[in-house]
């Protein structure tokens, strides 16, 4: 899975201080305005997705916790330290993992497949978090390229844009995420607009060859820059998640978890106190990976 969020929740109270000043010759005026904001809960953010990938199936799985954070805090994402996680799978597996980092916990061990069920199970501060993903199926990406596109009233910014083909399963109700990363840096950038580039549905090209497809035509990518695109496999639930996320345009970091609705559930469950519910989404998926630097002529 893909690391690295910024969450933000109600927090303690907050003193906003707004200062109103008006020239009138050499005196000015100001004034203070206080607005209380009431702390809500601390709640647990999961992070998790357990992948196959396709080109290159390894037991490496790395599941991330935080938590919800003071909404104008511009501190690090706290991590959810301490906690218990266990995946299990419908085959009898169980599978400890053990937190390598704060807030990161993974295991070597855990070899996906596609159309087995995993759940997980987190034990953190006294309550017990859980959820269920079953492993999709995914169609390779063919061919990875990049098209450069000049600066034009609909294009603002030149460059090259990351280019796919892929043939859609026919028969098969399939669901899409695309994720980007340029030189290390995921560039998901998941406003509304790209509710339907980031994410999508093979309603309308079941079985057909899909060419020259733009996962994220947003980013302009320059000459030299390694570029790896992900084609992840969704359930349909999962779909729904990120769609609902996109159309709130609630992802403004980056991320598609980076800031929580309070309105969007995810899947994962506590058990021990139910009001007291979790953020994030726990999936499983069989992941295409294709990877190229950008050259003048269109290739790595």
């Amino acid at each position: 899975m893909r690391l690295g969020s910024t969450h933000r929740a109600w927090g303690r109270p907050l003193a906003i201080v707004a200062t109103l000043v008006t020239a009138a010759g050499s005196t000015a005026c100001e004034r203070i305005i206080d607005v209380e904001l009431d702390e809500g809960p601390t709640r647990l953010v999961v992070e998790g997705r357990i992948e196959l990938v396709k080109e290159n199936p390894t037991g490496d799985q790395a599941i991330r916790l935080t938590t919800t954070d003071e909404f104008f805090s511009n501190a690090p994402t706290p991590p959810a330290t301490g906690a218990a996680v266990v995946v299990t799978d419908d085959q009898g597996g169980v599978f400890p993992l053990a937190e390598t980092s704060p807030g990161t916990y993974t295991t070597a061990s855990l070899p996906a497949a596609i159309g087995r069920t995993y759940s997980i199970s987190i034990d953190w501060e006294g309550d017990t978090y859980t959820a269920s993903a079953t492993a999709g199926a995914v169609p390779p990406i063919d061919r990875l390229y990049f098209v450069f596109e000049e600066e034009t009233l609909i294009t603002e910014i030149e460059g090259y844009r990351s280019t796919i083909d892929f043939i859609d399963p026919s028969g098969v109700e399939n669901f899409y995420l695309w994720e980007q990363i340029v030189d290390g840096r995921n560039e998901l950038l998941p406003d509304p607009g790209n509710a339907f580039n980031l994410i999508s549905k093979d309603e309308f090209y079941d079985g057909q060859a899909v060419l020259a497809y733009q996962p994220n035509d947003e980013v302009a990518i320059e000459l030299g820059q390694r570029v790896e695109i992900r084609q992840v496999a969704l359930s349909r639930a999962a779909y729904d998640y990120y769609l609902a996320l996109f159309e709130q345009n609630a992802l403004g970091s980056g991320d598609p978890f980076s800031i929580p609705p309070a309105n969007i559930r995810g899947n994962v469950r506590n058990e021990t106190t139910p009001d007291r519910r979790a953020l994030g989404y726990f999936e499983a998926a069989e992941v295409s990976v294709a990877t190229a630097v950008v050259t003048d002529d269109g290739g790595s």
